[in-house]
């Protein structure tokens, strides 16, 4: 029988701030919540060389726009100085965040003042959090990137969408690397593109030992006349050259959220699939993957997580030989609960950890962390005007 372990924690907390301090018998758990504005919405988390956790997300402003805003913690979830707060037109979004040694480097979007398309908005810190050097990235129209990752050589490679002028079906998978200055890479030649007549994203990448690039996402072009969206996987050489590109069939819409690489050629892609044609309802799916030059490419196995509602599927760890997934899982009423998900090797047996049940909890971000715990962020939605981002510690048997 499929053990499930649900973890509450008193509605009385929700309402909370990181006022309150914790002591150190406390740093492997904790939950604590952050109001630097009226809405603050999380995007992504990661833990820093001093123990604590950078927080990435965006703010609503006293003017009703958008900025980006990064905060520090302490290794017990304590505020560390003030929040800082980034964007050029009071339209811009945060996605994704990388702790360097020497600082930060922050990825979002931004509209163009000029033209109010979106653009992707790079920004570079210092380890307080103040700005080196920004990077616009733009096209004829909207441009964003949601994810990137780092390669050996300093280079910053990301993916995401960019959109075709004069095409009713108009996103195409995007893909482009700036090096560690900011700046156009030389053997890099032009933005790269991938996909069909109709709408495709990149949502997610991971760089291989050898220097390909496995990006995940979404694409209503392929199989050619397809009526729903399906999840694929597109492996580019080190300058996005175009290598393998598979389509996974679904029978209703999917969504990719994750890709992870393991060894000789498998591939683990996490996300979420409607339960049926009509919409009603969402499990999330987890799929092992085989690309290889000496057998066909084939899905190796897909295993279905979730209940009667609609649960979506964010990211996933591997931790040794078991794998650990992010989800949300949303209840009647609005009502909504951050997931961790352990499988084994096969994705069989999963064991289930539930966060903020009976609260409107959603899960964004997790990393492992340096006493093998696991740092979680999410977003916790008070009212419509009043929402705040969580950040969950956990030990490494994922209690509180």
């Amino acid at each position: 029988m499929t053990k499930k372990v649900l973890l509450l924690f008193p509605l009385l907390l929700l309402i909370a701030c990181d006022k309150e301090d914790i002591s150190s018998l406390q740093a492997d758990s904790f939950i604590k919540f952050y109001n630097t504005r009226a809405v603050f919405t999380s995007a992504d988390v990661k833990q820093m060389s001093n123990d604590g956790y950078a927080v990435l997300g965006t703010v609503e402003t006293l003017t009703s726009g958008t900025q980006i805003c990064l905060l520090r913690t302490d290794e017990y979830g304590n505020s560390v100085d003030s929040a800082k707060f980034y964007g050029r037109s009071l339209n811009d979004r945060a996605y994704c965040l990388q702790v360097l040694p020497d600082g930060f480097a922050i990825l979002g979007s931004s509209q163009n003042p000029l033209n109010s398309n979106l653009e992707v908005y790079f920004i570079r810190t210092d380890r307080l959090g103040e700005i080196l050097w920004t990077r616009t990235i733009g096209g004829l129209e909207d441009m964003e990137a949601y994810h990137f990752e780092i390669d050996t050589d300093g280079s910053y490679i990301m993916t995401g969408y960019a959109k075709r002028s004069g095409s009713t079906n108009d996103k195409q998978i995007w893909l482009f690397a700036i090096d560690r200055d900011g700046n156009d890479r030389d053997d890099w030649p032009t933005q790269r593109t991938y996909g069909g007549d109709r709408d495709e994203e990149g949502v997610h990448l991971q760089i291989m030992d050898d220097g390909k690039i496995a990006i995940t996402g979404n694409t209503k072009s392929y199989p050619l006349g397809t009526l729903t969206r399906h999840s694929y996987i597109l492996i580019a050489n080190n300058i996005g050259g175009l290598v393998t590109f598979l389509t996974i069939d679904s029978p209703a819409d999917e969504d990719a959220n994750c890709i992870r690489v393991l060894d000789d050629g498998n591939f683990l892609i996490i996300g979420t699939m409607r339960s049926n044609l009509t919409g009603q309802g969402s499990d999330i799916i987890l799929r092992k993957i085989t690309l290889s030059p000496t057998v066909p490419d084939e899905v190796i196995w897909s295993k279905w997580y979730g209940t009667s509602g609609d649960d979506t599927g964010k990211s996933i760890i591997v931790d040794g030989s078991n794998y650990v997934l992010l989800g949300t899982t949303a209840a009647t009423g609005g009502l909504s609960s951050i997931s961790l998900i352990m499988t084994d090797p096969d994705g069989e047996n999963p064991e289930y950890a539930h966060f903020g049940q009976g609260t409107q909890l959603t899960g964004t971000s997790f990393a492992k962390t340096s006493d093998s715990g696991f740092i979680i962020s999410g977003t916790n939605k008070h009212t419509d005007t009043h929402v705040s981002v969580a950040l969950i510690k956990t030990r490494p048997d994922v209690t509180l």
